[in-house]
């Protein structure tokens, strides 16, 4: 994601580094981009480039960033300089380029495996994926894997053979440094063919949203379109969706939610969750549902499109496929402390969370659910899944998942809380580490910094996890760790419920109603939706019992 803060910081550092070299940091004229006419005719050159790659390949757009630093990176290696006579490649590093590893961009390749996943002798040993180009750190190339969707940099790449000594880009031609002839060649050499093998399922995968309402839009409009991370140095290639869809189907026709609901399934595949079977009369199916949700940071911004496959537990009969219910939850007052705590000993408390926690833990009741919707078995569209581990939705999910963890834990050397039995610690040496779990969110921290590390790495090593990094926002406290003290903020969860129930555009009054008036039964007026009253009141139970007074 985009930050403000780490943009501020950037530029900190940059000032401070051309005042320790003595370098005067000149600046143009806001919003005359004339005067960098050399850098805006080169921006401009590139965007038509990977414009053009992307449309005539029928690329997803959000891979942008791939396309233009594939352009670049080309541009570097081929353009002659007119009055030099050699390429930017050859003035920096003062050998000429090699160019027989360059490859189509777009064109249908396949990735080997590589020990990433336990494959049986007889599994495919490759992944069918898109080409987008090359590693800005090293040699690998880059693809977007088609099966595990998410951008791969591997060496083990294999595709058809292009025999670059036919390409118009290094033929003699007398015009060889003109720009404008070189970037019909580069067209030329990235898109002399469709190389997509199946062009049709993949206009059907990447959809634009239509007939959208403001009304679904979460956060600050004028903050602009917020973006994320889906490789692994600082390149923008995907768009987050603003819009919570309604139903499934107004979900698969927004690209990132396809991508979010496909990362779903994913998480099933990988935890070998179910089981797919024949439907017979005698099983209890219980039907299952999409939900989506944006997830928001500690600034209200969108941060992740987050689709949920639950199941729905209200069919479910005692007894039959469920037994004990009660889960553990995290106590307020141990949050508290915690908090308190990491702020007298000066050290700071990280925060991580399990990818589909619930679909870690185990079952002991057979328990069979549909198919999921929008993504049903085309050979088997009658086939029932019999589940091997908890899904959201079941009664039994929560308990079943604080059991395995709390196991694991136990198993490498955490000693359990003696009050709130969801807050372990961990004794070597001196120092101890301290965990608080809260459903699938964790936070922990300790004075050895090496703890956190190695704790870390023993969930990685279990579990898929996804680091947060420095514990910033947690159960709608926004927290600041500094160095003289932590500070604690619930603005974003008190902007959340006045937006909720329409309470955001209402004009402030020290005194909402008269003092002197006479309340009695109003037979003519709208009855009071009782289920929004109850959620008000909850919300406002749970802002002052959250407070820290």
């Amino acid at each position: 994601m985009r930050s403000d803060h780490g943009g501020e910081f950037q530029n900190e550092l940059f000032e401070k580094f051309c005042e320790e070299n003595e370098i005067m940091h000149n600046f143009s004229t806001p919003r005359t981009p004339q005067q960098n006419g050399v850098v805006e005719r080169k921006n401009r050159s590139l965007e038509e480039l990977a414009r053009t790659m992307l449309n005539k390949c029928e690329v997803p757009k959000y891979f942008w960033a791939d396309a233009v630093s594939t352009a670049c990176y080309v541009l570097n290696r081929m353009l002659i300089r007119p009055i030099l006579k050699i390429t930017p490649y050859e003035l920096f590093k003062g050998r000429k380029p090699n160019v027989a590893h360059l490859k189509i961009f777009g064109c249908k390749c396949f990735v080997l495996n590589n020990g990433k996943e336990n494959l049986g002798k007889f599994d495919s040993k490759a992944d069918e994926a898109i080409f987008l180009g090359y590693s800005l750190t090293s040699k690998p190339y880059r693809v977007f894997n088609r099966r595990a969707l998410n951008v791969e940099e591997s060496m083990h790449v294999f595709y058809e053979i292009v025999d670059l000594e036919e390409n118009p880009l290094v033929s003699n031609k007398t015009n060889a440094g003109d720009e404008e002839y070189l970037k019909e060649a580069l067209d030329e050499m990235f898109l002399n063919e469709n190389p997509m093998a199946e062009p049709e399922d993949l206009a059907k995968s990447w959809k634009s949203p239509r007939g959208l309402s403001l009304d679904n839009i979460i956060g600050d409009m004028s903050k602009g379109v917020v973006t994320r991370n889906m490789s692994n140095f600082c390149m923008i290639v995907a768009f987050v969706s603003q819009i919570e869809p309604k139903n499934v189907e107004k979900a698969l026709q927004d690209d990132q939610w396809c991508i979010a609901m496909q990362e779903e399934l994913n998480q099933f595949e990988r935890n070998e969750v179910w089981e797919l079977i024949p439907m017979d009369d005698s099983h209890l199916v219980i039907g299952k549902k999409w939900v989506f949700r944006n997830k928001l940071d500690e600034d209200g911004n969108i941060a992740k499109n987050k689709a949920r496959l639950v199941a729905k537990g209200y069919r479910q009969e005692e007894g039959i496929n469920y037994g004990e219910t009660y889960a553990l939850v995290a106590r307020l007052e141990v949050i508290r402390l915690l908090l308190a705590y990491a702020s007298l000993m000066k050290f700071k408390l990280y925060k991580m969370d399990v990818k589909s926690a619930f679909l870690n833990g185990f079952i002991k009741e057979d328990v069979y659910v549909e198919q999921q919707p929008g993504f049903e078995d085309y050979k088997f569209p009658n086939h029932i899944y019999k589940l091997k581990k908890a899904l959201y939705g079941l009664k039994q999910a929560p308990r079943s998942w604080y059991e395995r963890l709390s196991s694991f834990l136990l198993e490498n050397d955490f000693e359990r809380g003696k009050i709130d039995l969801t807050f372990f610690i961990k004794r070597v040496g001196e120092n101890i580490l301290l965990v608080q779990i809260y459903v699938d969110d964790i936070i922990f921290g300790s004075i050895g910094n090496y703890l956190c590390k190695g704790f870390a790495s023993i969930m990685q090593g279990d579990f898929e996890m996804s680091m947060m990094g420095e514990l910033t926002f947690f159960l709608g406290l926004q927290i600041r760790q500094m160095e003289n003290g932590t500070f604690i903020s619930q603005s974003k969860y008190c902007k959340e419920v006045l937006k909720k129930f329409g309470m955001d555009i209402a004009k402030e009054a020290s005194t909402p109603m008269g003092t002197s008036c006479y309340l009695d039964k109003d037979e003519s007026g709208v009855e009071v939706n009782q289920t929004m009253f109850r959620g008000m009141i909850g919300y406002l139970l749970y802002l002052t019992a959250s407070r820290l007074i």
